[in-house]
């Protein structure tokens, strides 16, 4: 059997770009292998990769959408790590030709995944270690809590025992989410004993792998955390040599308790110099603390009375637009930047100051049903000001809100010379679309039964 020869790029200096080159590295004749094509909505990812010049290998359960865009396929159960790393080897053994460089991923299911391949393999990465707290909620703040950063009271829901001592010891106003979550989905927030105690019901019964098989990970259990007041905003870093770097700062717009769906963001968030101090300073005490040393990070952050409080921290991409955000806003490109890292080459860019003003905002009903019209939405590149769009649903398609479903319509981004100039745009588009929906008789999560009416439902503002 030929032997295999790995990559190995810790024991190495990072390399570096010609001098004439900066910022606009050429990537072409470089190999990466990206674990899981995501949905198709993830479709920008893969056309920005072509544009970088990389030749794609992918770790994926199926050859899918992306087809048009992947150079090779590696097709293994990517919850089955055992299976993926075996495959990876046999893929190598079997074409000697392909030099994979690197690994990176843009979902969150599969961080661990990646940490795995990078030890492995030896590629450039975070440890098996900070894939883990990076991705599990609950020891996020036991990590920050062991190296004497702010952290929240949380407790480990594994059973009503553990729900009747959380509610004891944390107490009252606290969130319930799963351990291993993702995209806001199954975040509660509690008041009371009363509502405690329906929301860990809630999530028990309907946060399963046949909703999402993310929650493969998940095993049933979930964490019960204080609730932190203040605004919330999504800090953009890339991390390298265990350095990070801060590429971006959104603002997230409110959110409509007791479910935590993302309605939007400024970009870039409405702060002071002091307080966007504040949040760098503590977004950069908190990666490192968690270990992440080769990655991107999306890190969720409130701003308290008390100062900044880390909510989580994910070692990859933020998703939706977040890319189209600090693109648009800061000048610098996540994706060349993920690739770069797991290339072991220097990162070329350097986030500039804010260009411009952008609100982005999704398209999401206050009510579950059914799409009977949609008004408006074709004509969305035609409003002066808008950025970006993405509409994912269309008629007939089921459309699920919580506490049904995590769903949205899709979303746009608007920009202006002012943030009350991006808001104006956004109201303007609010106002000139409109949805139909036919109102089944809707139990929690299971698929829709029984129509009983059609009505135009306003959106969420």
């Amino acid at each position: 059997m030929d032997e295999i020869v790995f990559m190995k790029h810790f024991d190495i200096d990072i390399e570096e770009p010609p001098p004439d080159t900066i910022g606009k590295f050429n990537l072409q004749g470089k190999t990466i292998l990206l674990v899981n094509t995501g949905s198709p909505n993830k479709r920008f990812i893969f056309e920005r990769l072509k544009e970088l010049g990389l030749t794609i290998v992918v770790l994926h359960c199926e050859k899918n959408w992306a087809q048009p865009f992947v150079d090779h396929w590696i097709l293994a159960d990517t919850y089955n790590h055992r299976e993926c790393v075996e495959q990876v080897k046999r893929f190598l053994l079997r074409n000697s030709n392909v030099r994979i460089e690197g690994v990176t991923t843009f979902w969150e299911d599969d961080i661990p995944l990646v940490a795995k391949i990078c030890e492995e393999f030896h590629y450039c990465g975070n440890s098996t270690a900070a894939a883990l707290h990076t991705r599990s909620k609950f020891h996020m703040h036991e990590v920050l809590c062991d190296n004497g950063r702010p952290f929240i009271p949380q407790r480990l829901l594994e059973n009503e025992n553990d729900l009747d001592e959380a509610m004891r010891s944390v107490g009252f106003p606290a969130v319930i989410k799963p351990k291993f979550g993702s995209d806001s989905q199954f975040v509660v927030y509690v008041a009371n004993e009363t509502e405690a105690r329906a929301g860990y019901q809630y999530v028990r019964e309907n946060c399963t792998e046949a909703f999402d098989p993310i929650y493969y990970y998940n095993k049933g259990k979930f964490v019960y955390q204080k609730f932190v007041r203040g605004p919330e905003f999504s800090v953009e870093c890339y991390v390298q040599n265990g350095i990070p770097h801060v590429a971006g700062i959104n603002e997230k717009t409110g959110m409509e308790l007791p479910f935590f769906m993302e309605t939007g963001d400024y970009c870039p968030a409405r702060l002071s110099d002091f307080q966007r101090q504040q949040l760098e300073e503590e977004v950069k005490a908190a990666v490192c603390a968690l270990g992440v040393e080769n990655s991107l990070a999306h890190v969720e952050i409130k701003l308290t009375k008390n100062g900044p409080q880390i909510i989580e921290v994910a070692s990859r991409m933020g998703g939706v637009y977040i890319y189209q955000n600090v693109k648009q806003v800061y000048g610098f490109d996540l994706i060349r930047a993920a690739c770069e890292i797991a290339l072991g080459i220097k990162v070329t860019e350097i986030p500039l100051p804010p260009q411009k003003y952008i609100l982005a905002k999704f398209f999401i009903p206050k009510v579950s049903g059914i799409i009977a019209k949609m008004n408006g939405f074709g004509d969305l590149k035609r409003h002066a000001g808008v950025v970006d769009f993405y509409i994912g649903k269309t008629i007939n398609d089921a459309i699920l809100v919580p506490p049904d479903g995590y769903e949205t319509l899709g979303w746009v981004i608007a920009e202006g010379s002012s943030y009350k100039e991006a808001r104006r745009i956004i109201d303007r588009i609010m106002g000139a679309t409109a949805l139909e929906l036919t109102l089944p008789n809707i139990a929690p999560l299971p698929e829709a039964r029984g129509v009983l009416a059609k009505v135009s439902v306003p959106l969420l503002s």
